[in-house]
């Protein structure tokens, strides 16, 4: 009897191991402390996919690439962690399911370079995309289902915490302090 309990054992933690080790690499809901403010401004946002961990990037109206991020070892917007992912640091998920970011415009498009491979091509080739590399990655021209935003230029500056502005959703008061642009 005790070979049967030992074998039914072994095979109990062996698909308990097994279940922790195919568990997806989740996105962690912000810390509800966390505060932002609206200078230069903040938006709040839903998207069409789960981009949370790729580029989003901007094309002005004749079609040029308005900016793009640079990433060197001492880049302030991202976090590297033991194993080497990076992420963007100014971009919270909340309990919601929105996101906040303060780097983020309405006209952005996401693309499916996350940033750990943009991070590592930017150190190891120390320049950045092109354009092209850029538009032939594009995913979303259209990534926004919902879109809010509030800016401190020429308007009263204010602060949120994460908790505030999902409350905000839950009570439907969002579009009393950021204004609906989708």
């Amino acid at each position: 009897m005790k070979p049967k309990i030992i074998k039914l054992t072994a095979i109990f933690l062996l698909l308990l191991f097994i279940g922790a080790g195919c568990k997806k690499n989740e996105i962690e809901i912000a810390d509800e402390s966390i505060v932002v403010d609206n200078y230069p401004g903040v938006s709040v946002y839903k998207t069409n996919g789960n981009y949370f961990n790729y580029i989003s990037i901007k094309f002005n109206d004749d079609g040029e690439l308005g900016g793009t991020p640079y990433f060197t070892s001492q880049s302030s917007g991202i976090s590297i962690d033991a194993k080497g992912n990076v992420s963007y640091n100014r971009r919270w998920l909340l309990r919601s399911g929105y996101i906040v970011c303060s780097e983020i415009s309405r006209k952005d498009v996401f693309t499916d370079i996350t940033y750990t491979e943009y991070y590592n091509y930017c150190i190891k080739n120390k320049k950045s995309y092109t354009a092209e590399m850029f538009r032939s990655r594009v995913i979303d021209e259209n990534p926004f289902i919902e879109y809010y935003y509030s800016t401190g230029f020429n308007k009263k500056y204010k602060e949120f915490t994460l908790g505030e502005i999902n409350q905000m959703i839950e009570n439907g008061t969002l579009e009393e302090h950021f204004e609906k642009i989708k």
